[in-house]
């Protein structure tokens, strides 16, 4: 990968991370502001944010041709459909619901993860990646492999994954912009 195409990456990334990070904390503190809130509110809120994300992520692949990564069309398209099931079938139970959120969050931590191991040569900061790739393949394991904990459960469990998935995004933004806008940085060195 070149130089070139990483710092195309560094500059268009930096804004749609941070976007999509303030998007998860909002979505987070929706879901502990409303604790009561009905399976299918949920639903709703998920199917918001899941196609806010996958949108966002979709646009910034289209509008940055220089700068592509097939993992960053992966994890939109993704987010995409997964927002669109909890519209088309809002009345899925708690468990069906936690399914669904489980396996979005493994497919879209594994495209960060591979998303960083992509940059990982050119990019000092690609351990942000990683870690973001984690934590959220980590969540939808648990939601898969453990689905059942009760909709409190993982009302708590989501509100508290969105807020620190957007924190870490929100801090991979920063970090991009901060490098793309002084492209004299680490990364160009390199």
């Amino acid at each position: 990968m070149s130089d070139a195409f990483t710092q195309q990456l560094v500059k268009g990334s930096g804004n749609t991370l941070i976007i999509r990070g303030i998007a998860a904390v909002l979505f987070g503190i929706l879901v502990v502001v409303w604790p009561g809130v009905s399976l299918l509110a949920l639903v709703v809120l998920f199917g918001i944010y899941a196609i806010f994300d996958g949108v966002t992520n979709i646009v910034h692949y289209v509008r940055h041709k220089g700068s592509r990564s097939a993992w960053q069309i992966v994890g939109g398209v993704i987010s995409v459909l997964a927002g669109l099931a909890a519209f088309f079938w809002p009345g899925i139970t708690a468990l069906s619901l936690a399914l669904v959120i489980g396996v979005w969050a493994v497919i879209l931590g594994v495209s960060q993860i591979a998303l960083a191991f992509e940059v990982k040569k050119t990019d000092e900061q690609w351990w942000l990646w990683l870690i973001t790739g984690i934590v959220t393949t980590l969540f939808g394991l648990f939601l898969v492999i453990l689905p059942g904990p009760g909709i409190l459960g993982l009302l708590g469990l989501l509100a508290s994954f969105a807020i620190l998935l957007g924190i870490l995004l929100i801090a991979t933004g920063v970090d991009l912009r901060r490098r793309g806008e002084n492209p004299i940085g680490k990364l160009a060195a390199g």
